[in-house]
């Protein structure tokens, strides 16, 4: 691409995530995630635009004027100029679908193609990576979020630092029930929660390891679901009712969800709220 264009835009799958151990370090570009998630053909578009008659940066998400705090940091970052940046979204927002990580990474790929900044797909997904930490809304989301699939990862960090690989699955439907947000911040911000869903992350992620599978992925989720304490009861009871109807389950984290696969588990999760189906993404972020 040469110069300068006048739009450019990104596509960045949902992520969300089955188990994982937090790690906080002071850079943000250190902390982060390990634990294994599933990216979801709903994602956020992000379209950058010109604007010579602002003096201040706009953006919007899903057509309403936003402070976007996680984006913002990243067009602090990168953008040269203001510009109007607009982003929309087909994922449930603050129910752990990495809404806010998949603002970010949308806005830094189309921002470094818009400005022509040079930056690798890592470059580019460490600024928003560092945008999610500092605003303490996500930990593994945007890394995962870069590569698309299954992602399992294996040490924290921004994308170039972290290391993670896939396990190979096919485009398969996955359904889900939302009952409404649940706070990263707060949960993440709990010492004592923290020390318990640590614990059961990291076991989660050795046996994994040991059989990275696509069905040991979502046993292990469901375990961890106990185990963290972090489970809602009617959570619990849907979980219950998709494994009744020969299904597997578990909580979206960190979200008041959960999403099923297999057997009668869409029917089965019609008890608990509306039900959503949609697919793994094997795409990760990329430009449109």
């Amino acid at each position: 691409m040469n110069g300068i264009t006048k739009t450019a835009q990104a596509f960045v799958p949902s992520h969300i995530t089955g188990f994982f151990a937090a790690h906080r370090k002071d850079e943000p570009r250190l902390a982060g995630s390990v634990g294994c998630g599933l990216c979801l053909s709903l994602g956020a578009t992000t379209t950058i635009e010109s604007a010579p008659e602002i003096h201040d940066t706009k953006i919007y998400l899903n057509g309403a004027l936003s402070e976007a705090p996680v984006s913002r940091y990243v067009v602090e970052k990168l953008a040269k100029e203001p510009v109007l940046v607009k982003t929309e979204l087909s994922m449930p927002l603050g129910a752990g679908f990495g809404a806010s990580g998949a603002g970010a990474l949308g806005c830094a790929y189309a921002l470094n193609s818009y400005f022509d900044l040079g930056l690798t797909a890592n470059g580019a997904a460490a600024v928003a990576h560092e945008a999610e930490v500092t605003f303490r809304t996500g930990l593994g989301d945007v890394i995962a979020q870069n590569a698309g699939g299954l992602v399992v990862r294996l040490q924290p960090g921004a994308p170039g630092t972290g290391r993670i690989d896939r396990i190979p699955v096919p485009t398969m439907p996955i359904s889900y029930v939302v009952h409404g947000p649940l706070s990263t911040k707060e949960v993440l911000s709990d010492e004592k929660v923290m020390a318990t869903v640590n614990l059961a992350g990291e076991a989660a992620l050795k046996e994994l390891l040991k059989r990275p599978t696509f069905t040991n992925f979502l046993q292990l989720s469901r375990r961890f679901t106990v185990q963290s304490g972090l489970a809602s009861d009617w959570a619990l009871e849907a979980i219950e009712a998709v494994e009744a109807a020969g299904g597997l389950s578990s909580m979206i984290m960190l979200g008041d969800a959960v999403f099923a696969f297999g057997g009668a588990g869409a029917e089965a999760l019609a008890g608990f709220g509306e039900v959503h189906t949609t697919t793994i993404s094997q795409r990760g972020a990329n430009l449109d």
